[in-house]
């Protein structure tokens, strides 16, 4: 059992006494971070963990010109990889059944959690600077994005100092309360170009083809939210295609699914157990619409409730 308490010891979160920095500091933070998790090589095993759930996943990043492309791989439980490039994600599970596919889009893995483009984030995080701490024998600087209304999840990061690759992610609820945490117990940086020859390429999975002509019109995001996507596509035990929307201020991820309506369809309204993850169904026309995202409850409230039929 000795492993697990070191675990939990890395998991644990730092107490807080940190300084709200100027703008322009944090965005050059922020920047650091993204652009180290997007271009830098490197490989390592991270530990994940929400709730009683934690899992070990072999990470391996390898900067594709001005793309990325990464490998997971869950090394406990059933077997499975999942292969990144930077729009979208491939998850493939191993089973009784034999090879399963899924495919996600417009969201990211760690420790590649932050967007390009992310001087926009300084408009709805505060940002504050911790203290340096050491995490998989690096040492990182304590970061913290605290949202500036109810619309997002709050962030704790721990960016390494020299190169600014996130060693630590964690995302934060109401009342401070951990909802999803990442550290690496073991990481390496700048490795070479002999595994990129074995990188895996990203498989074809489905035909994805743009929305014209939608039978829903979308009257407002939450503050800071923007469209990334609006596809169709065919999802697991669907008969038909499904719209695909998504939409996201940069951390915060949220999907619009629309279809057509069952026969008795009933509105339904849940969370996660955690609280991570919201949902809401419901009815427009002869359409049943879910959205659904890893973000507070107010934020897929807003879009649900800012939804027309044309």
């Amino acid at each position: 059992m000795k492993w697990l308490f070191c675990l939990l010891a890395i998991m644990a979160t730092p107490v807080w006494a940190g300084s709200a920095i100027p703008d322009s500091e944090a965005v050059s933070w922020l920047r650091r971070m993204s652009d180290a998790s997007r271009k830098l090589p490197y490989e390592g095993i991270f530990v994940m963990q929400m709730g009683d759930r934690m899992q070990t996943v072999q990470v391996e990043n390898r900067p594709n010109g001005f793309a990325n492309e990464s490998r997971l791989v869950v090394l406990d439980g059933q077997p499975r990889e999942v292969r990144c490039s930077r729009t979208e994600s491939v998850t493939l599970a191993w089973g009784a059944k034999g090879q399963q596919m899924e495919r996600r889009m417009g969201n990211r893995h760690f420790p590649d959690l932050l967007p390009e483009n992310v001087a926009k984030l300084v408009g709805f995080y505060s940002l504050r600077l911790g203290k340096t701490i050491r995490v998989a024998g690096q040492d990182c600087q304590l970061i913290e994005l605290t949202p500036k209304d109810r619309y997002r999840w709050g962030y704790r990061l721990c960016a390494e100092q020299y190169t600014g690759l996130p060693l630590k992610a964690v995302m934060v609820g109401d009342h401070d309360r951990p909802l999803l945490q990442y550290a690496f117990v073991k990481v390496r940086q700048g490795v070479t170009s002999r595994a990129a020859v074995a990188m895996p390429s990203m498989p074809s999975v489905e035909d994805l083809h743009p929305v014209e002509n939608s039978p829903i019109a979308v009257r407002q995001l939450p503050p800071g939210y923007s469209q990334l996507a609006a596809v169709k596509r065919r999802l697991p035990n669907r008969d038909v295609e499904v719209e695909h929307w998504i939409f996201s201020d940069g951390l915060s991820h949220i999907s619009m699914f629309v279809e057509p309506a069952p026969e008795r369809m009933v509105s339904v309204k849940g969370q996660s157990a955690r609280g991570l993850m919201n949902l809401l169904t419901r009815k427009l026309g002869n359409y049943q619409v879910t959205v659904v995202g890893d973000a507070p409850s107010p934020a897929v409230n807003f879009v649900a409730g800012n939804l027309d039929l044309r």
